[in-house]
């Protein structure tokens, strides 16, 4: 690319996560630039064996060190990344993508990133949303001590266009680093709170992330202890509401810490009173039908948490739509479809439910609405089932659909046509987890050896199912390569350091 990158990062004694990102981030940039900001261990070493230009500042909260680090990059760009981050390949493609569509578009000053949050098994729990990528301008500042944001400082905010790009983030992934976050945050954001008069759209900012980081301690430590604390904070809040725009998706999440509170107390009346209200605000955002759920389930009101559940795939149809979702609940899809599938297929009101479906697929024609119609009526009509999917898949282009036939005909000994569909799965998503692990099933059953050993590393290194590596290791004695009996080998020692 023409235009300059840096890749920046603020960091205190993160030896142990930077290997990680640096090597996600080599040769894609055109420089590496790292604020130490009092490192006691090998944080410098490390970084500098990856070729960062390391520069120290003093701790003055993040804002400050975020600016020093815009002030010292060289980049018409600078992308920041947290040191327990990760970059996909695709997302860096993504983003060229994007770099070029703004140089025909010159009014966008910055990118949105999208953190996929890793929990403590592994697996994405939360999409949490930030901008962290900006153009190197005069006008763009950094500000805030904690939870900190890049603004134009003439206008106030920053404009990006409606494309994100994604960055896997492990804050999550370890239990104490959870901890010490959340109170390590609570006593910058208490210290936050005196500065500001409680008329100040600065001072529910805090709020707001005080409840966030009481919600964080009430998951790892003692959850009615820290959900009751949050309760006075809600409360403010709340009475401040109707200053901040419904359009703001710090308000629309607000909500989601607030009803999850009430929840945990087992306060289903004021969960219920607070979700009525944030559906007002938005009646298409998913993470309230799954939160709707979450209480009729609680009650074990089995029909209305059923219907609570087709909702919140419908609301994942329409708001996909209209604008990114920023969810904690949105990465529970594909569990959902299937739940939905088991709930409705055993429940006595099957008919009714397939009903719904069948409505909400005739009026909407939504993707994940038609993919939950089609396995609920593929055993008992498999014709109109395929005649569905096959819709869905071609209206939308949908790798997911696509995957669905796939598994169909496998499982109905189609070979062919499985081969057929996962292939465009794969055609349309590099990185579809389904496809690429029937494609090493079904490459194997064709003696094709490299195919299926390639898919199978591809399918292991998306999911982080280590068990797959019993099918690698079939596949690498059966095939008498060589080279795929070296490459076996070496992922088997890499796993076995991850797991140890």
């Amino acid at each position: 690319m023409d235009i300059k990158v840096s890749a920046c990062i603020i960091a205190k004694n993160e030896e142990k996560n930077l290997p990680r990102l640096l090597e996600s981030i080599k040769g894609k940039f055109d420089e590496i630039v790292l604020v130490d900001t009092g490192s006691t261990d090998k944080t410098v070493e490390v970084a500098k064996s990856y070729g960062a230009k390391v520069y120290h500042r003093e701790w003055n909260g993040f804002a400050d060190a975020r600016q020093y680090a815009v002030d010292v990059a060289t980049g018409d760009w600078i992308w920041f990344f947290d040191a327990d981050t990760e970059l996909e390949e695709e997302e860096y493609e993504r983003f060229k993508r994007i770099l070029l569509f703004i140089k025909d578009h010159q009014e966008y000053e910055g990118i949105g990133t999208v953190y996929k949050n890793l929990g403590l098994d592994g697996n994405v729990k939360s999409l949490s949303s930030t901008v962290h990528i900006h153009k190197k301008h005069p006008d763009l500042v950094w500000e805030g001590k904690i939870h900190e944001r890049v603004v134009n400082k003439k206008a106030g905010t920053i404009l990006i266009p409606p494309m994100k790009v994604h960055v896997l983030h492990y804050g999550y992934a370890e239990f104490n680093t959870q901890i010490e976050k959340a109170k390590r945050n609570l006593r910058l954001l208490f210290d936050e709170l005196k500065k500001y008069k409680d008329t100040k759209k600065e001072y529910y900012v805090n709020i707001f992330y005080i409840i966030q980081s009481y919600s964080v301690l009430a998951s790892t430590i003692d959850l009615k202890k820290y959900s009751k604390k949050s309760i006075r904070y809600i409360k403010k809040f709340l009475n401040y509401k109707d200053n901040i725009p419904n359009i703001s998706t710090f308000k629309k999440h607000f909500y989601v810490y607030a009803i999850r509170v009430y929840i945990s107390l087992e306060d289903y009346q004021e969960a219920k009173k607070l979700l009525d209200e944030a559906l007002k605000i938005d009646e298409f955002y998913p993470d309230y039908h799954y939160l709707f759920y979450t209480v009729y389930e609680a009650q074990k009101d089995t029909k209305k948490a059923v219907e609570s559940l087709i909702n919140f795939i419908l609301s994942i149809d329409k708001s996909s739509k209209m604008y990114g979702i920023i969810s904690d609940y949105i990465t529970y899809k594909e569990k959902v479809i299937s739940d939905l599938e088991s709930k409705i297929l055993s429940s006595e009101d099957k008919d009714y439910f397939k009903n719904i479906l069948k409505d909400h697929w005739n009026k909407t024609k939504g993707e994940n609405i038609g993919r939950v119609f089609f396995r609920i009526i593929k055993e008992e009509n498999p014709k109109e089932a395929l005649k569905v999917i096959k819709k869905v898949a071609t209206i939308h282009q949908s790798s997911e659909a696509y995957s669905d036939l796939g598994e169909y005909y496998y499982k109905n000994k189609e070979m062919e046509d499985s081969l057929k569909n996962f292939l465009k799965a794969y055609e349309l998503n590099l990185f579809n987890i389904k496809a690429n692990k029937y494609l090493s099933y079904l490459y194997l059953s064709y003696k094709d050896y490299e195919k299926a050993f390639y898919h199978g590393l591809k399918y292991l290194n998306l999911s982080r199912d280590f068990d797959f590596i019993n099918n690698l290791e079939i596949i690498a004695k059966l095939s008498q390569n060589p080279n795929l009996k070296e490459s076996f080998e070496n992922l088997k020692q890499k796993i076995s350091q991850v797991v140890s």
